[in-house]
């Protein structure tokens, strides 16, 4: 009724609404949508599985079972899209959806197309953050907060004190909701986006919150590794942090990366920081390595040089690369032998080989 009788596309969230002759149809609208509100993982690999069934008998069809029942009216840019959801139970409801099929699509929270809409009309005249607006919430402050407590899904109560970020001025209440879901026994997730609005809006007691954490459970402790370069960029002092983050860096795995760029915040961001972890014995951690001391102030091309040949003789591939990237515009005698010898032993390099002569040495080899 809308694109037909009020505006036949125009304005809306993102890039705004498309007009009936662009909107676009991915699946088989006819049949019943298979999405339904807080897919799991698992929900979502089901109907891939089915899908997968379909082209191993048909290489040919294109069938796409994740879109039957979508009618794509939107897009937020790249392959996010906004559908409505035109059969079976879910009739008139809003999804956000991936093209590239990695994920549960989710269903926006809003009821219907016209909440959703007056919603979006209703928060961009008052001045509120549009950026998450997909995925937020509707309702006052007073009201979410409410909710939050009334709430039992933790993916909407999560959603809730995200939503509560987007107004231009927070109440002091919701200030202390933020503080409290990070003092209680919620899951990482919820806790994790009360912190992440903390640390967004210099609320006063956030740097004492993340200490708490720092020393507190495994899981809370990564919580606040993952959020202290943020911290940093916010005005947080940081520094505190960082001699307990060295003392524990060579047990982080996934959250390495996260410390490394905590530490690149601070005064601690030093070459003789960063080279003991070039021992590590894994190579991802050891990729990392590569590229950071050559943003330190405090370099010295010749110590830095001294410590990468071992590593063109080490059987992984990609190590080889990253210490061929790390010696770029290096000017040594004692690399270009190495660069050579790598490419004798992995042909694919030789646009990488001609890149290092070109940009090191100014000359084609």
């Amino acid at each position: 009724m809308f694109l037909s009788c009020v505006s036949n596309g125009g304005p809306g969230f993102a890039y705004g609404i498309y007009p009936l002759e662009k909107t676009n149809i991915v699946g088989d609208i006819t049949k019943e949508c298979t999405c339904f509100p807080f897919m799991t993982y698992e929900d979502f690999k089901a109907i891939d599985e089915r899908q997968q069934a379909i082209y191993e008998a048909d290489d040919r069809s294109e069938e796409d079972l994740f879109y039957d029942g979508l009618l794509t009216i939107g897009t937020e840019g790249c392959t996010y899209d906004t559908c409505i959801v035109v059969t079976g139970k879910y009739r008139g409801r809003l999804v956000s959806t991936d093209l590239n099929e990695e994920g549960p699509f989710y269903f926006i929270y809003d009821d219907n197309f016209l909440d959703w809409y007056e919603r979006w009309l209703d928060d961009f005249i008052a001045g509120i953050d549009m950026g998450s607006f997909g995925g937020s919430v509707a309702g006052s402050q007073k009201e979410l907060r409410v909710r939050f407590h009334n709430e039992n899904n933790p993916d909407t109560k999560r959603a809730i004190l995200v939503s509560l970020g987007r107004f231009p001025q927070i109440e002091p209440e919701t200030i202390t909701l933020w503080e409290d879901v990070c003092k209680s026994e919620f899951s990482s997730g919820i806790y994790y986006a009360a912190l992440w609005e903390l640390i967004n809006k210099h609320a006063p007691n956030t740097a004492d919150i993340m200490q708490e954490f720092f020393y507190s459970t495994d899981e809370k402790r990564d919580v606040c590794i993952k959020l202290l370069r943020l911290a940093a960029k916010n005005g947080v002092d940081i520094e505190p942090f960082i001699p307990k983050l060295l003392e524990i860096m060579p047990k982080l795995t996934d959250l390495f990366s996260n410390a490394v760029w905590a530490i690149q915040q601070t005064s601690y961001n030093k070459y003789a920081t960063f080279l003991p972890f070039l021992d590590l014995p894994d190579n991802n951690r050891k990729i990392t390595i590569f590229w950071v001391p050559q943003n330190t102030p405090d370099r010295n091309s010749e110590d830095f040089v001294s410590r990468i040949p071992p590593f063109f003789n080490d059987g992984d591939i990609n190590i080889v690369r990253q210490a061929i990237l790390s010696l770029m515009e290096i000017k040594d005698d004692r690399v270009p032998p190495l660069v050579d010898e790598a490419y004798k032993r992995f042909p694919e390099f030789e646009p990488l080989r001609k890149n290092y002569y070109r940009r090191t040495w100014g000359k084609n080899e």
